[in-house]
């Protein structure tokens, strides 16, 4: 036993070639001594297990088109013209010359055989297989036929079976005719229970069914003007392609350069698999598959897709690509943080950033600019080198003891390159103030004073309180020594005083200072930033009498800030 390949003449041999057909649907050809027998085309078609037990014959895949072939019968005047038995892909009677209309008497098996051949071996040898199966149909108008003729409440179930793409209507005129064929369940299957149960007229189905030519039809509208049926109907399901075929894509990168590589992938859906992908990419240039590349020069393309299905239905996606020109080198500016609160007196920094873009190295000179006066600004260093997907930063700080905000630009430039980013500070600062404004100690007594705070332009934080006596006679006490402000909110800490009585009537200075910040002890020789406000209190005792009257009163507030 030896296999051998298909073959495409009709050269005579001393041998038979019997086609095989495995379970599985693999073609196959077994070599015996005798005589040729050729092999059909359609050797190269996919073939299908049948649906329907009561036949072990494998399916040839084809679409309708295939099955009808194109050729319209020339003696038909269109639009009544359907499709000729010389362009079909199963003509079981032989080769015939176009216009032919064989009869069905000599068809090699009844269309009311409840068990018709697999195969069909021609004259010349040939060997064409029996059992046809088409995707994607669409079901006409579904109608019994010749109901009782032979059994009792049984009927013939016939229906036309059409491209749902190509013939959606399923007309019964040129050149819908092409699209569409005559398909029965026959009432010997329906007797014998081993037919398909009716479909829904309209629905989208696949189909397995056996070839017949009925020459009694062909001049019948409603037999498409052809003598082409499937009859019988082995098998049907519901058809995957009962949805329309659609079709998209995607482009990566999305915004591409002059000579960057473009990948374009394709999806589709609905119709019936599988499908294939050609593109027209915009520039007269066109491409298959799926997915494809392509690179432009700058420009704007309209890329077309256009998928096609197995049933023959197509359908076509279109985007515009921009594609710009190679970016020329550049720099980025950026500022961390973008903005700043900064206790008036004392000051603040951002780290300015550069970063090189599409190669670029060179010198960057960098230059600021405020909104209003007032504010103390220094960028170190104020020029950079940046060299080809380098960076480098530079430190601004500011400072002023003017309460305010102000918007802060730092440019950078080089060349005919500028670029800038902005940086918002906000001056802060809170007040003390102490209530009453005078006040009668007498000696040997003691008395209150409330040291008030206030939140300036937003500053939010911790004040510290301190106090100072000019006289070791004088006991002072803060109550509490802390206070905590929100943003433009207030506080207050109590300070009592007391005279003793041995104080020595007289005048008296009591200091409180509120402290934001801290400074570390003099032992690591390191300095943060500290501010404080300043109340310089007058004690002032009149005459010597036993009751004596001492007074004070808020004399001056002084700002002092340090920073090492």
């Amino acid at each position: 036993m030896k296999r051998i390949s298909p073959v495409g003449s009709k050269t005579l041999v001393v041998a038979i070639i019997s086609l095989v057909i495995s379970s599985g649907g693999t073609v196959g050809y077994l070599l015996t001594p005798g005589t040729i027998n050729l092999v059909s085309p359609l050797s190269v078609q996919p073939t299908s297990p049948s649906w329907n037990s009561a036949t072990s014959c494998n399916a040839v895949v084809l679409t309708l088109e295939q099955f009808l072939g194109s050729v319209a019968n020339p003696k038909q005047t269109k639009p009544n013209a359907g499709a000729d038995y010389s362009g079909g892909a199963l003509p079981l009677e032989g080769a015939k010359s176009a216009g032919t209309n064989p009869a069905s008497t000599s068809w090699p098996y009844s269309k009311r055989s409840t068990s018709p051949p697999c195969t069909v071996t021609l004259a010349n040898g040939t060997v064409l297989p029996t059992l046809v199966e088409i995707h994607g149909v669409k079901v006409g108008f579904v109608s019994n036929d010749e109901c009782g003729s032979v059994f009792a409440n049984i009927c013939d179930i016939t229906f036309n079976s059409c491209n749902a793409v190509l013939a959606p209507n399923c007309a019964s005129s040129y050149p819908d005719t092409m699209h569409k064929v005559h398909t029965e369940i026959d009432m010997y299957w329906q007797k014998n229970g081993i037919a398909p149960p009716k479909p829904t007229s309209g629905s989208i189905i696949d189909v397995q069914g056996f070839v017949f030519w009925d020459d009694t039809h062909v001049s019948e509208s409603w037999h498409s003007f052809s003598g082409w049926e499937i009859h019988p109907l082995a098998a049907w399901r519901l058809s995957s392609s009962s949805s329309a075929l659609t079709a998209g894509f995607t482009y990566s990168p999305t915004a591409p350069t002059t000579g960057q590589t473009i990948t374009f992938t394709a999806s589709a859906s609905g119709g019936t698999s599988p499908y294939s992908f050609s593109w027209s990419f915009g520039d007269s240039t066109t491409g298959t598959g799926n997915p494809v590349t392509h690179s432009y020069s700058a420009g704007s393309y309209t890329v077309q897709l256009t998928v096609h299905d197995s049933a023959s239905a197509s359908t076509t996606a279109t985007r515009t690509v921009n594609v710009s020109p190679p970016p020329q080198p550049d720099f980025a500016i950026s500022a961390n943080p973008g903005s700043l609160t900064i206790l008036a007196g004392s000051s603040g920094s951002s780290k300015v950033s550069l970063n090189s873009l599409d190669g670029f190295s060179g010198q960057v000179t960098l230059s600021t600019s405020t909104d209003k006066t007032g504010l103390t600004i220094s960028c170190s260093p104020s020029s950079l080198t940046l060299i080809a997907a380098g960076s480098a930063n530079s430190t601004c700080t500011f400072t002023s003891p003017t309460i305010g905000t102000y918007l802060v630009t730092v440019t950078g430039a080089s060349g005919s390159l500028s670029h800038s980013t902005s940086i918002a500070v906000r001056m802060v600062d809170f007040t003390l103030s102490a209530l009453p404004s005078s006040i009668t100690i007498v000696h040997g007594h003691s008395a209150t004073v409330s040291i008030n705070l206030s939140s300036v332009n937003g500053f939010t934080g911790t004040v510290s309180l301190t106090q100072s006596d000019s006289s070791i006679n004088l006991k002072t006490l803060l109550n509490p020594s802390q206070v905590t402000l929100a943003p433009d909110g207030s506080g207050s800490s109590s300070l009592k005083i007391t005279a003793l009585k041995k104080t020595t009537p007289g005048t008296y200075l009591v200091t409180v200072t509120g402290i934001v910040g801290t400074v570390s002890s003099a032992a690591n020789d390191h300095w943060i930033a500290g501010v404080w406000r300043t109340i310089i209190c007058f004690y002032l005792q009149l005459g010597t009498q036993t009751n004596g009257v001492k007074s004070w009163r808020p004399a001056e507030t002084r700002h002092q800030g340090r920073i090492r």
